[in-house]
C-alpha cells in the first residue's frame, strides 16, 4: 500500500512539470530562426522587470513572441518589426529607446554623472593633499591649540559680571 501511494505521489508531482508550455515554431527558412532569436533577445518585455521577450513567461511576451514569429514569416525586416512593437507597445519595448528630444536625458546623464563624480573624487582627493597644516605641527604645538581652544570655551561660558548688573 505505501509503494502504491508514493507512485501516485510521485506521478503527480512529475506530471505537473510535464504541461509546461513549450513553444516550437516551424520556421520556412533557417534565418528567420536566428533572426528570432536575435530580435527577441533585443525586445523587453512590458510586463517584466528588464527581462526579454524570450526569457519571459508572461502572457504579453507570449503574444510579443507570436507576432514575431507572424511578422518574420510574413517577410518583415528587423527595422519593420520594431516600428510594429513600438507602435503597439511603446518605446519601453526597446532596450535602446531612439534618441529624441524627451530621451535625451537617459543618453547624457550617466556620463555627464560620471564625469562629476570623477572631478568630486580628483578635487576631494588634491584638498586632502593640500592642507595637511595640523599634521605638520608638534605635538606641543597641537596641545597649545587645544588648551587655547578649552580656555575660549570656559571663558564663553562663564556669565560676565556687566550682565548680572543690568538684571539687579
Amino acid at each position: 500500500m505505501a509503494k502504491k501511494s508514493l507512485m501516485v505521489l510521485l506521478l503527480v508531482l512529475f506530471a505537473s512539470t510535464s504541461y509546461a508550455a513549450i513553444e516550437i515554431y516551424d520556421f520556412t527558412d533557417d534565418s528567420y530562426r536566428t533572426r528570432y532569436k536575435d530580435v527577441g533577445g533585443k525586445l523587453r518585455c512590458p510586463k517584466c522587470e528588464n527581462q526579454s521577450i524570450a526569457d519571459s513567461n508572461s502572457p504579453s511576451a507570449y503574444d510579443m513572441r507570436q507576432e514575431l514569429y507572424r511578422l518574420l514569416e510574413e517577410g518583415k525586416t528587423d527595422a519593420q518589426i520594431y516600428d510594429f512593437m513600438v507602435k503597439r507597445f511603446g518605446d519601453y519595448v526597446l532596450y535602446e529607446p531612439p534618441m529624441r528630444k524627451d530621451t535625451w536625458l537617459l543618453w547624457y546623464l550617466p556620463p555627464v554623472l560620471v564625469v562629476l563624480g570623477l572631478f568630486l573624487a580628483f578635487f576631494l582627493v588634491r584638498s586632502r593633499q593640500a592642507s595637511p597644516a595640523a599634521e605638520k605641527m608638534s605635538v606641543s604645538e597641537r596641545q597649545l591649540k587645544i588648551q587655547q581652544i578649552l580656555d575660549l570655551e570656559i571663558n564663553s561660558a562663564r556669565p560676565s559680571s556687566s550682565s548680572n548688573t543690568k538684571e539687579s
